[in-house]
């Protein structure tokens, strides 16, 4: 494990350092206090190229800091901004209770920009493969909220070369909103010490909508998807990272922490956060490489262990998508998944809702209410949105974000061209269960049910 938290003192949390690390488990560790502020986490790396990221879930704003090969008692004042923000998931309503919904968390940090290095806030997105960030000459209103790049301020700029027809802008279409822009390439690192870097082709944003981009408190996202959802290979800074040699291992790990954690949210780059890890990984192969998601076959969704059936013979697609607050699918699935569960707005039946699963490789994984239904005093309201994804051979795509993130740990692996997924530990569950007995019962059980022809033969 690159890095992992100790218990806070009264001066701030302190944190460990990996140094080094073999076959990724800890060998001897430094400690770094970090300052005399009550919410500062760290932004980290390992000479070895292992990066945590951390940021609680809620709706304050963290300071973060650097701590790379700082003596024991080196203090350090916060250097970046580690935050979670809340964002839209899709252009599309909920199915039921929308204005209820609160908007889906993500976590974002600090990447840092050319040389000298220029720090932008941005979104960690498993479901998009480019770095895009508004441009010095973007007038748009969504721009003028956040901090512009300026590739004349960097001796690492690099122009990218276009074939003579080729277009010089291209236009995105992200969540309710849209971006255009030009290219560049610059040096792009995770870490304010030229950490963990790459040279990297970039979007600078000329135009953005006004609506979602400024009511974003990022400047920027940094897509982490593989190099399909990329404009270009140049331009996946995943696959950058890797031929750079920067990493020790070329995946990354996601933990979502619940409310009752109070403590960080991580992203692991390099590394599997061991610490987090409730079970056993589940290995999964990615069903095709050739959208750019991270997806996996998914045979069916199931209520109590039972098979709904809503996937056809042909299966479902399941895409772990980390820009994502809900579960998201094809109007018909999400409808009968709605009517399925049943969940009522006056919160009447809160409490025998049943465990919703999705069946994958044969092995079921379960998420219970406390993470698809949206409880507030005024009602209860599903966490599932209705979501226009195109249609492919392998089944439709159904987007799992952040209830089903909170309760796996996610690992995405492109060496193996793989998901990762285990029971993700927690510091204290709502049924008030050890998270080995919550383990047992939602992971890895057998579901019940009619099963679609396709496998029936096999």
């Amino acid at each position: 494990v690159g890095a992992k938290a100790a218990p806070r003192s009264p001066k701030g949390p302190r944190l460990n350092f990996c140094t080094p690390c073999a076959d990724l488990v800890p060998q001897r560790a430094s400690q770094v206090a970090l300052g005399d502020n009550e919410e500062a986490f760290a932004m980290m790396a390992s000479p070895f190229g292992i990066l945590l990221l951390s940021a609680i879930l809620g709706h304050g704003q963290l300071a973060a800091a650097s701590g790379l090969r700082k003596a024991a008692h080196e203090r350090q004042r916060p250097l970046s901004m580690l935050e979670l923000s809340r964002q839209a998931a899709t252009s599309s309503s909920v199915s039921a209770g929308s204005t209820k919904n609160p908007p889906p968390p993500a976590i974002f940090g600090s990447v840092y920009i050319g040389m000298p290095a220029q720090e932008f806030k941005v979104m960690f997105d498993t479901g998009s493969g480019n770095i895009i960030l508004p441009g010095k000459k973007c007038a748009s209103i969504a721009c003028m909220s956040k901090k512009p790049y300026d590739k004349l301020l960097s001796t690492a700029t690099k122009d990218v070369v276009l074939a003579p027809d080729a277009p010089r802008t291209a236009t995105f279409v992200l969540g309710s909103g849209s971006v255009t822009g030009g290219f560049t390439s610059d040096k792009v690192c995770l870490g304010p010490q030229e950490t963990l870097c790459a040279q990297t082709s970039i979007v600078e944003a000329t135009e953005m909508s006004k609506t979602p981009f400024s009511l974003y408190p990022y400047d920027g996202i940094v897509g982490l998807a593989m190099p399909a959802l990329s404009l270009a290979k140049e331009y996946n800074f995943m696959g950058n990272l890797a031929e750079a040699e920067e990493l020790q291992t070329d995946r990354f790990g996601v933990w979502f922490a619940m409310p009752n954690d109070l403590v960080d949210s991580e992203i692991t780059f390099g590394a599997i956060p061991e610490e987090r890890l409730g079970s056993d990984i589940f290995w999964l192969p990615l069903s095709t490489t050739k959208t750019g998601l991270w997806q996996v076959d998914m045979s069916d969704i199931t209520v109590n262990l039972v098979r709904l059936g809503l996937c056809g013979h042909t299966g479902c697609q399941a895409a772990f998508d980390t820009g994502t607050g809900v579960i998201g699918g094809p109007k018909g699935i999400i409808d009968g998944l709605v009517a399925a569960l049943n969940i009522l707005e006056d919160c009447t039946n809160y409490e025998s809702l049943p465990a919703l699963g999705f069946e994958m490789a044969g092995i079921t994984m379960n998420i219970e209410k406390t993470e698809y239904v949206h409880r507030t005093t005024e009602g209860c309201y599903p966490q599932f949105a209705v979501v226009d994804m195109p249609s492919e051979k392998h089944g439709p795509m159904i987007l799992l974000g952040a209830p089903f993130l909170t309760r796996y740990v996610t690992i995405y692996d492109r060496v193996f061209l793989r998901m990762g997924l285990s029971y993700a530990r927690h510091k204290r569950l709502p049924t008030g269960e050890t998270d080995e007995e919550a383990a047992k019962r939602l992971m890895g059980r057998q579901a019940v049910g009619k099963i679609p022809a396709d496998e029936a033969d096999e």
